[in-house]
């Protein structure tokens, strides 16, 4: 079992398997159902698997820090073992789950408690509907989304399935440049980016990248090359 501390409350874990000396590290082992065919996984399972896995490794090092072991000692390389094609012999693949790992600490960074919520609104805000005795809202519209616009939104594609506040804060985020709007797959491929202007920054190198970012900063930049030498192929090395 591992601990993990979400929110200001510790949430209990509890891994496929952890290996251990594998190049020196320890490497955490995610068993999954669905298969990998021909070498391949649906993208939407195996970032699902990766993200489950990303918070093991992030409990496993805070266990070890414990100890006095730094993080190093886990390794961000995920195992990942399912069944192989269409029978039920398990095969193993291993997932780089860097950018995961980076972008899962940074949400659970910002997760913070109920209590610590409230005290920080500003005081009069109020999410009273201010129902009559039918329990119908009497409360105008304008002055309730006066008192959201105080809170920060937090939002994904998906919310629109099932939130009735979907709407309103993807707007939100379109407003804020939030990378959000594109969906996980791209916010983890952007690992410790929040936002697209941020990303836009780097890539024009018009914005210093953290120690996070380096590595990220210089692919969205060779990125930016390629584009810039699409659309003006005049500007390609080698050109005329």
């Amino acid at each position: 079992m591992l601990r993990l501390v979400v929110g200001g409350h510790p949430v209990f874990l509890e891994p496929d398997l952890v290996a251990f000396r594998v190049d020196n590290q320890f490497h955490i082992i995610e068993i999954k159902s669905f298969a990998i065919i021909d070498g391949q996984a649906d993208p939407a399972q195996v970032r699902a698997a990766t993200t489950q896995a990303c918070a093991y490794i992030i409990a496993l090092r805070a266990l070890l820090a414990q100890a006095g072991i730094g993080p190093e000692a886990v390794s961000e390389t995920i195992v990942l073992v399912a069944p192989k094609d269409f029978t039920l012999r398990p095969t193993a693949a291993f997932v780089d789950a860097r950018k995961q790992v980076a972008t899962l600490t940074r949400q659970l960074a910002r997760i913070e408690r109920i209590g610590d919520l409230v005290d920080v609104l500003p005081a009069g805000v109020t999410f009273d509907l201010d129902l009559d005795a039918n329990g119908r809202a009497q409360r105008p519209a304008e002055d309730l989304t006066d008192a959201l616009d105080h809170v920060p939104a937090t939002y994904r594609p998906d919310c629109l399935n099932h939130c009735e506040m979907g709407f309103y804060c993807r707007s939100r985020a379109r407003a804020d440049s939030s990378l959000d709007v594109l969906g996980p797959a791209v916010r983890e491929e952007l690992g410790g980016i929040d936002t697209a202007t941020m990303a836009l920054g780097l890539a024009r190198g018009q914005l210093t990248p953290n120690d996070d970012q380096v590595e990220m900063a210089i692919a969205l930049r060779h990125a930016a090359r390629l584009r810039a030498e699409l659309l003006d192929p005049a500007t390609a090395p080698g050109a005329a």
